[in-house]
């Protein structure tokens, strides 16, 4: 009895530090996202800018492991936000890599419209 016990205590509280480093993970991911978002849009060369994007991308194919779950079941699945991000970032890089900055901030407002979407299904706070 002590033994299945002990063995529940356990298995608890290493779920519960499961789910904590998935919540910390994914807040990392979306903090990392943010901060780089405001970096590239502040950005006035190509080389800050392409860093922000590549930190971005970076950001949002580590967050794609972490697979989210809604209520909504017509809602876009995580890992296709987390695809339109990416592709929208890619997107943003090429014209950046172009040398059209400006035009790559306009782009890159579609990074933002991504994001929101996806706040908008899985933000829960």
């Amino acid at each position: 009895m002590i033994k299945k016990t002990l063995a529940t205590v356990i298995f608890s509280t290493a779920l519960s530090f499961s789910s904590l480093s998935f919540a910390g993970n994914l807040e990392h991911h979306m903090e990392t996202l943010a901060k780089n978002f405001k970096a590239f849009n502040t950005a006035d060369n190509q080389k800050d800018a392409l860093k922000a994007l590549g930190n971005m991308k970076t950001a949002a194919l580590d967050a794609k492991k972490l697979k989210l779950k809604t209520k909504d079941a017509k809602a876009p699945n995580s890992d296709s936000l987390y695809d339109q991000l990416v592709v929208q970032i890619d997107k943003t890089s090429t014209l950046v890599q172009a040398g059209k900055l400006d035009q790559a901030k306009v782009e890159g407002k579609k990074i933002a419209a991504v994001r929101d979407q996806g706040h908008a299904v899985y933000n829960h706070h």
